[in-house]
């Protein structure tokens, strides 16, 4: 069977969690890196636009325990 290109609809709507209210913004994979002693690695978010992105998303995520009452196995413990 002969795989079919996908194709992606430029005029879709936009993905659970987007924000209408909020500028339209690469984030952080489309800025210019930062010298290592500026980035905050290890954090979620860069900038508080970020942090709002990041928010807005989360609200569409199901905790473990709606995972669970679905009968999913939720996001492992991580050591």
């Amino acid at each position: 069977m002969e795989r079919q290109p996908v194709q992606t609809d430029q005029t879709a709507q936009p993905k659970i969690g987007a924000s209408p209210d909020l500028p339209t913004s690469a984030g952080q994979a489309g800025r210019k890196s930062e010298p290592i002693e500026n980035a905050h690695n290890g954090s979620m978010v860069q900038d508080e636009q970020d942090m709002k992105r990041l928010g807005n998303d989360m609200k569409g995520m199901k905790t473990n325990s709606q995972l669970e009452e679905e009968g999913l196995v939720p996001d492992p413990i991580q050591e």
